[in-house]
């Protein structure tokens, strides 16, 4: 019982139960194929000990030129632009019990409180994640020089106009024609990008459909025993599903539930980190009206740098 410790042990036993249960929330198992802000395929993970982060585009060395023996190196320029200083964002909360709370041993509806206050935190953590990024790629989830990370009018840093921006509806053709676009986009430079597909990020709505299109063993929507291209040929790729892009939770994009996404590794959506999910309990002793605090608190941002290894389609035709 917590009411035989006293002062500093007393408090340390609270914490502790308490800890155990919001981060047992906060961790809670995913569901099948979850995409959460934690993800290091969807989001390049940072770390930052500012309270703001810059990020800019950067050109590779561009091509390699043909010399003949003894001429001298061609000398790369690094070229880089469109620099921006990306806000940490705060985010806490915090229940606040009185002593005689504490003493009584309520703990059946605290742990419920800050078993929901765990699952919130991760809840909300994701939640703004994909709203500064997936979901609203099409509009407000802009780029470092300004244009929607999907769009058929990005330029790059050589001048290029880059479109990675299709709008079939999710089945294998037009898959096909997404994925294709993804391979073929150039990098800041002009270069080829040499993005390899590691990714198809769906809304929960079309969960089954793209485990059907790119998953099956057998080519989907056939009659025959054509074996899956997409399985064959990409067996490591990796479908990613979030409820953040499903309408009902997703009000920013007009056809969230007919949006998907091909995704490579090499992709610039960056999650950074200030300081990650933390707890703290101030003992009762230290207010005036005898109620302790149970506060959780975590500090981070998502931004989009550049179109780079991300190809979307709206799902509209």
């Amino acid at each position: 019982m917590f009411t035989t410790l006293k002062g500093s042990a007393h408090t340390d036993l609270v914490r502790t139960s308490l800890d155990d249960v919001a981060w047992e929330a906060f961790d809670l198992e995913r569901q099948p194929s979850e995409v959460r802000a934690d993800d290091a395929l969807f989001f390049r993970q940072k770390e930052t000990d500012k309270q703001a982060f810059i990020d800019f585009e950067v050109a590779g060395p561009g091509e390699f030129d043909e010399v003949i023996e003894d001429e001298e190196y061609p000398e790369a320029t690094i070229r880089s632009d469109n620099r921006t200083a990306h806000v940490i964002r705060n985010y806490k909360k915090t229940l606040a019990l009185s002593e005689e709370f504490i003493e009584d041993d309520q703990w059946d509806v605290v742990q419920n409180e800050v078993r929901m206050m765990g699952d919130n935190a991760r809840k909300a953590r994701d939640k703004y994640a994909f709203q500064r990024s997936y979901g609203d790629a099409f509009s407000g989830a802009t780029t470092n020089n300004g244009s929607a990370l999907v769009g058929n009018s990005h330029t790059n840093l050589n001048g290029d106009t880059i479109d990675n921006l299709e709008t079939g509806v999710l089945n294998a053709d037009n898959l096909e024609t997404v994925i294709t676009s993804l391979r073929l986009q150039k990098a800041q430079d002009g270069t080829p990008g040499s993005y390899h597909w590691d990714g198809l990020l769906v809304p929960v709505n079309l969960a089954e459909e793209a485990h059907s299109v790119a998953k099956s063993e057998l080519k989907a929507g056939t009659g025959n025993n054509d074996l899956n291209y997409f399985s064959t040929i990409y067996p490591g790729m990796r479908i990613g599903v979030s409820l953040w892009l499903d309408s009902t939770y997703n009000t920013l994009n007009s056809n969230a539930n007919t949006s998907y996404f091909a995704v490579s590794k090499n992709n610039s959506v960056t999650r950074v980190v200030r300081l990650g999910f933390t707890t703290n309990f101030v003992d009762p002793r230290y207010d005036s009206r005898g109620r302790g605090y149970y506060r959780t608190r975590f500090r981070e941002g998502v931004h989009v740098v550049s179109y780079n290894g991300v190809v979307g389609s709206n799902g509209t035709v």
